[in-house]
């Protein structure tokens, strides 16, 4: 490496962000068995494992494996003043990349692609330190091992990497082109670009905003599922439902294209994967697909609905999928009630473990009640004017209870 190259490298320096505590469940949270309907592949290709879980007049849902550790947190400011030196710091590291142009400029052709070439190489590795940071920070949470507080820290400090590192392959793009005994294909320009997106989600970044709003003290409340291959983040802001679910077991492959020996076109595949959002397309097809060296972006940006999946292209399965999605017309595919001390519980159920809404109401006379609901012995909200309260669920079983002062009712669910 030149010493040109250091500089250039500034921007690279991983984040250190020191450990925090945030209001969230006992690690030891809800544990479940997931069941999911397992759709064949198209073609002569094999059933795909993991499977998507199925559901009528809504999209199917990448699900998780057994066993599925389940929890709630609200994640305020409190990580605001923590990150604000690391901050700071990223800030350092871009004046320190913009001098290093200069001497970019004052290098020889082979000094300068050599200089490319170390920062191409550590790009790669620091995209392979996002990964692995992100997949022990997952499994520990599973285990029990991490809190949901130190699993959050490490997802907005990926977050805040991966913005660092796209500004990094954006030089590279534009210097590859000055630089004639170097270049990238922009097929693994595209392959870089969407596995640095993996890491700079929608609910990534407003988990990031948040905890740099240090005067805030809206909190932001995060459902937490983790398994030892996968991970997913929901939640449900106004009418909004959004899911973004991660299987690690599902990338790195390095199998031959999938498709081509399918000889199907990706977007054609996903279709078949999400039916009901293709019902909803011109043509029945995806709004969007880009091909991205090992990955296939596919996406269905409609009024009703956002559903983006990365897809590997070494063995068709999908690796992450970020869904958003209008609560209001979501199918219910569950209703039970139950009473007690004078009080009615309800709820009514969306297909593949979507929100659930809970009604609390006076048995006899059937106005609202205010209530607390718990699951699982956690608080996860009140009641609003109407005696509702719309939460994410576990995945299987969980307990279910509504408390005021007067009594409380509450019930076994598995659904």
């Amino acid at each position: 490496m030149t010493n040109a190259t250091a500089p250039l490298l500034a921007l690279l320096l991983v984040l250190s962000v020191p450990a925090v505590t945030l209001a969230a469940a006992d690690p030891g949270g809800s544990h479940a068995d997931a069941d999911p309907v397992a759709l064949s592949s198209p073609g002569d290709g094999p059933a795909l494992h993991p499977s998507l879980t199925e559901a009528s007049e809504t999209t199917n849902r990448l699900s998780l494996v057994e066993p599925v550790e389940t929890s709630y947190a609200s994640h305020g400011a409190d990580l605001g003043s923590t990150l604000a030196g690391s901050d700071s710091a990223l800030r350092a590291d871009h004046a320190q990349f913009t001098l290093a142009d200069r001497e970019f400029d004052e290098a020889t052709e082979t000094e300068r692609a050599a200089m490319l070439e170390s920062l191409e190489a550590d790009l790669d590795d620091r995209i392979d330190d996002l990964e692995s940071r992100e997949r022990t920070a997952v499994r520990e949470h599973a285990e029990g091992e991490r809190s949901d507080a130190e699993l959050l820290q490490v997802l907005v400090q990926n977050y805040h990497e991966a913005i660092a590192l796209h500004d990094v392959l954006r030089t590279l793009e534009e210097r590859s082109d000055e630089v004639a005994d170097y270049s990238m294909s922009s097929g693994q320009q595209r392959e870089y670009s969407r596995v640095l997106e993996f890491h700079q989600s929608s609910i990534q970044s407003d988990l990031a905003m948040r905890s740099a709003a240090v005067d805030s003290t809206e909190p932001f409340d995060v459902t937490i599922h983790t398994s030892q291959d996968g991970y997913r983040l929901s939640t449900i802001d106004d009418s909004t439902y959004r899911l973004e679910t991660t299987r690690f077991d599902n990338w790195g492959s390095d199998s031959s294209d999938y498709f081509a020996s399918i000889n199907q076109s990706a977007a054609d595949y996903a279709a078949d994967r999400y039916p009901w959002a293709a019902s909803l397309t011109t043509g029945g097809e995806p709004t969007h697909q880009v091909s991205a060296g090992s990955v296939q972006d596919v996406r269905f940006d409609l009024d009703e609905l956002y559903l983006q999946a990365y897809i590997d292209s070494g063995t068709g399965e999908i690796h992450r999928e970020h869904q958003e999605l209008d609560v209001d017309a979501l199918p219910t595919a569950e209703r039970e009630s139950w009473t007690g001390d004078g009080l009615e519980l309800a709820i009514e159920a969306t297909p593949a473990d979507g929100p659930v809404e809970v009604t609390v109401t006076d048995a006899d006379t059937g106005d609202p009640v205010a209530a607390t609901i718990t699951i699982d012995g956690q608080e996860v909200g009140e009641t609003d004017a109407e005696g509702t309260h719309l939460f994410v669920p576990p995945i299987g079983e969980y307990e279910l209870a509504a408390e005021t002062d007067d009594g409380s009712v509450g019930a076994t669910i598995d659904l």
